[in-house]
C-alpha cells in the first residue's frame, strides 16, 4: 500500500538515520528532547529528514514526496551541500597544520585529491587554496566567512560559498606585493560582504568585481601595458572540423571580445519562422555563427568597400571624470566585461559617442504618450539600467530583448523608461 514519505520515516526510523550522525541527531532531538541546557541544532523539517533516510534506503521512495517536500528537500540538501565544502576547508586547514596533506611525499593538492576522488578539479583546488590561506591573519574574515556555511540555517547567517572565496583569495594573493595593506584590507573585506549569502554577488559578478578592484590598486601603467599584451596576444586559426566542415579558434582580449560580442549579439536573437512562426530551432552556438557569417557577408558585400558608418552600438559604463583622466578608474561593457579607461579613450576616438548624462541636455528620453515606439536612446538607457531581460528568471542578454510597457499603451501606459 502506498504511503508518504513522512509515514516512512516514522515506520522506519533506523533505516532513516541510521547513515548520517547529523540527520541521525536532529530526528532524535524530536522524540527525545533533551534535558540539560545544553545548545541544541536547529529541528530539520520532517521533509528533510525523509528525503534523507530515502537517499540512504531506498532511493526508489523519492516518489512518495509531495511537491512542497520535493522543493524543501532540495533546498536541505543544497545547504548539506554547501556545508560539506565548507567543512572540507576546516579539514583540509587541519591535515595542513599537522603535516598530514605532505607526510609520505604528498603534495597537499596531491593529498586532497588522494581523500576526495570523486570531487570536481575545481573544488578540489578552491579548497586548498581556502585552506592554505587559513593560517594568514589578513585573509581570517574570508576563512571566517566560508566557516559559517558549515552551520545549521540560521537568520541573518550569511555564509561565503567555497567557490567565491577561492576568487578573492587568489584576488588577494596577486595584488597584496603592489596594493597599499590598509586599502588592500579594506577592499577585500567589501568583497566577501558583497559576495556572501544567498542575496550576494554571483561568481560572474565577483569576478568583474574583483578584476576592476585589482585593476584600481596596481599602477596604470601596469594595467595598459597587460592591456596591451593582451591585444598582442589576439589569433585567428582555421582547421579541419568534422564531416568536411571547418573550425576557427578565435582568441580574444577583453577589448575584442566585446565589440564582436556586441555586433554578434545583435544579430544573435532568436527568431520565427516567418512563414510557419515556428520557433527557431536552432542552438544558441549555432544563432552565434550565422550571424558572424552575415556580419562579415554584410561587411563585404558593401558597395564601396567595408562601410565607414557605425552599425553596432557598444554599450560602454564609465565615469566621466574617469574618461577625461582626472581620476583612476575602469569601464564596464553591457555584458559585464572589463575595459581600462585607456582602451575606452582609444575606441571613443573613432567612434560616434552617444553620452547618456543624467541632467544633461541630451537626447530626450521620456516620450510621454506622444509616441508608441521606444525610442532607440530609450532601447539604450533601458540596456545599461536593466543588464539582461527583465522577465523574472529570464537571464538572456539584454541585446536579444525588446523594449516593453508595463502598462500598455493603449490603455493609457506612457512610452517612458519609468
Amino acid at each position: 500500500m502506498p504511503f508518504t514519505a513522512m509515514e516512512f520515516v516514522e515506520r522506519e526510523p533506523a533505516a532513516a538515520v541510521s547513515a548520517s550522525p547529523y540527520v541521525s541527531d536532529m530526528a532524535i532531538a524530536q522524540e527525545h528532547p533533551r534535558q540539560d541546557d545544553s545548545p541544541r541544532r536547529p529541528v530539520l523539517h520532517g521533509a528533510q529528514v525523509a528525503l534523507a533516510g530515502l537517499a540512504e534506503a531506498e532511493p526508489e521512495r523519492v516518489w512518495a514526496l509531495s511537491d512542497d517536500e520535493v522543493r524543501v528537500a532540495a533546498e536541505a540538501l543544497a545547504h548539506v551541500l554547501t556545508a560539506a565544502q565548507s567543512a572540507m576547508v576546516r579539514v583540509v586547514a587541519e591535515a595542513r597544520l599537522r603535516g598530514i596533506s605532505t607526510s609520505g611525499g604528498w603534495g597537499a593538492l596531491d593529498w586532497v585529491r588522494s581523500v576526495a576522488p570523486l570531487m570536481s578539479e575545481r573544488t578540489v583546488r578552491d579548497v586548498d587554496v581556502l585552506a592554505a590561506a587559513a593560517d594568514e591573519p589578513r585573509l581570517q574574515g574570508v576563512v571566517e566567512a566560508v566557516g559559517q556555511g558549515a552551520r545549521p540555517v540560521e537568520e541573518g547567517v550569511r555564509p561565503l560559498p567555497v567557490g567565491k572565496a577561492a576568487q578573492i583569495v587568489r584576488f588577494h594573493a596577486g595584488v597584496r606585493g603592489l596594493a597599499d595593506p590598509t586599502i588592500l584590507q579594506e577592499t577585500t573585506a567589501t568583497l566577501v560582504e558583497s559576495a556572501r549569502g544567498a542575496d550576494g554577488l554571483s561568481e560572474r559578478d565577483l569576478a568583474v568585481a574583483v578584476r576592476y578592484a585589482g585593476d584600481l590598486l596596481r599602477p596604470d601603467r601596469l594595467v595598459e601595458d597587460e592591456a596591451a599584451a593582451r591585444r598582442a596576444m589576439r589569433s585567428l586559426v582555421k582547421g579541419a572540423g568534422p564531416l568536411g566542415m571547418w573550425r576557427y579558434t578565435l582568441l580574444l582580449d577583453e577589448e575584442g571580445a566585446a565589440v564582436v560580442d556586441a555586433a554578434v549579439d545583435a544579430l544573435a536573437k532568436p527568431e520565427p519562422d516567418a512563414q510557419t512562426h515556428e520557433p527557431d530551432q536552432r542552438t544558441p552556438a549555432a544563432r552565434r555563427a550565422d550571424a558572424l557569417v552575415e556580419l562579415v557577408a554584410r561587411a563585404v558585400s558593401a558597395p564601396e568597400g567595408v562601410p565607414r558608418q557605425a552599425k553596432t552600438s557598444l554599450v560602454v559604463t564609465i565615469g566621466l571624470e574617469v574618461l577625461s583622466a582626472r581620476c583612476r578608474g575602469a569601464a564596464l561593457t553591457s555584458a559585464g566585461e572589463m575595459l581600462t579607461a585607456g582602451t575606452v579613450r582609444r575606441l571613443a576616438c573613432d567612434a560616434q559617442v552617444v553620452p547618456m548624462v543624467l541632467g544633461a541636455d541630451g537626447e530626450i528620453l521620456d516620450q510621454g504618450q506622444a509616441v508608441r515606439l521606444f525610442t532607440p536612446a530609450q532601447v539604450r538607457h533601458l540596456w545599461m539600467r536593466d543588464q539582461r531581460c527583465t522577465f523574472p528568471g529570464c537571464s538572456r542578454p539584454a541585446a536579444w530583448t525588446d523594449a516593453h510597457h508595463l502598462i500598455h499603451w493603449a490603455d493609457g501606459g506612457p512610452t517612458d523608461i519609468a
